[in-house]
């Protein structure tokens, strides 16, 4: 077995055990971006968030705790659309959150839907990043927020799983397809010189 080619693939798709420890370290190691997502949120009563690419549901089961508003979530996994449901069931059941198994490249909800969208690590495993982007402005309601956190390609090329399934973009890069899916850049934040940051976007 290629163990590099494995860490990868539960990175892009956690699946049995192997799935339960990728997401178990990407919390771990994750911590940083997470609070750029919660100190950039700013939630009202009535709001609509989507998380693409929830996991084991940790982060939107902290952030749909701490904030107004009503949290979506959509998976590629169904181990983890199965074990975010099983960590969340108390919100689920006061429907502060809704989990499902989805694709970013074919979001199931309607137009205009969301006030806010965000992803922590998961544009690496995107099949077509521009697709995608589209999607996420088609779910936006106008002037809705979308966040994207991510590791920079420069520290991504350090790590060895990184060169099996991983595109890796500069904060440039993904600011460039961000703005020619019609999301307009608000703010890039470097969360970590040089290895990771936090790019706010706004739906025209």
């Amino acid at each position: 077995m290629n163990i590099s080619k494995y860490i990868s693939e539960q990175f892009g798709k956690p699946t049995g055990i192997g799935g339960m420890i990728s997401t178990f370290i990407m919390n771990r190691i994750n911590q940083i971006q997470y609070k750029s997502v919660m100190d950039n949120l700013n939630c009202s009563k009535e709001d609509r968030v989507l998380d693409i690419g929830f996991g084991n549901g940790y982060l939107i089961k902290n952030l749909a705790k701490k904030n107004e508003g009503y949290f979506y979530g959509i998976e590629i996994s169904d181990d983890m659309v199965r074990n975010g449901s099983k960590r969340n069931s108390e919100l689920i059941e006061q429907g502060k959150v809704n989990l499902t198994k989805g694709d970013v490249m074919e979001i199931p909800f309607e137009t205009s839907f969301f006030d806010k969208v965000y992803t922590v690590n998961t544009i690496y495993f995107w099949q077509d990043i521009n697709k995608s982007l589209s999607e996420i402005k088609r779910v936006l309601k106008p002037n809705g927020i979308y966040i994207n956190v991510i590791y920079s390609k420069e520290w991504l090329d350090k790590i060895k799983y990184t060169e099996y399934g991983f595109s890796k973009y500069t904060p440039r890069e993904l600011e460039e397809a961000t703005s020619r899916n019609g999301l307009n850049i608000i703010e890039l934040i470097e969360t970590k010189k040089d290895i990771s940051y936090c790019i706010i976007s706004k739906n025209n």
